[in-house]
């Protein structure tokens, strides 16, 4: 579904700003539009009423399901591994694991050898990095 085939459903629809509307709520007897949308970047369709009605109720009584809100996810596999990584730690771990690198390659350009716990250390960066890329690429 795209954004105008929900708008059209609405009354007293007015834009509010870039991907953002109001219009009354079509789940109850709004006089004054109390129904707030929004079309996010990736395409899901946000609604809330301020009056309080559930979204069920909202998509249901314009013949509309919850799943219409969202777009189409063609990168969707059914049974698909859960992430490795959460996003919001992989940069966290990214550095981190970059700084573990970068130590060996200072201890081995002054010189020193590495311990075999370094090298075993050395090796789980580089795994862990190879992970991290492999997630991004899904």
């Amino acid at each position: 579904m795209n954004i105008d085939q929900l708008l059209t459903r609405l009354e007293k629809l007015r834009r509010t700003g870039d991907g953002k509307w109001l219009a009354c709520c079509p789940a109850h007897d709004d006089k004054s539009p109390s129904l707030a949308i929004k079309l996010t970047d990736d395409g899901k369709v946000l609604i809330h009423c301020f009056s309080g009605c559930e979204v069920n109720d909202i998509v249901s009584s314009i013949g509309l399901t919850l799943a219409d809100l969202m777009p189409d996810n063609p990168s969707y596999k059914k049974g698909r591994k859960a992430p490795k990584f959460n996003k919001y730690e992989l940069f966290d771990l990214l550095v981190f694991e970059s700084i573990i690198l970068c130590m060996a390659i200072r201890q081995l350009i002054n010189k020193e050898a590495l311990t075999p716990e370094d090298q075993a250390r050395v090796l789980k960066a580089e795994q862990t990095i190879d992970d991290i890329a492999k997630e991004c690429r899904r």
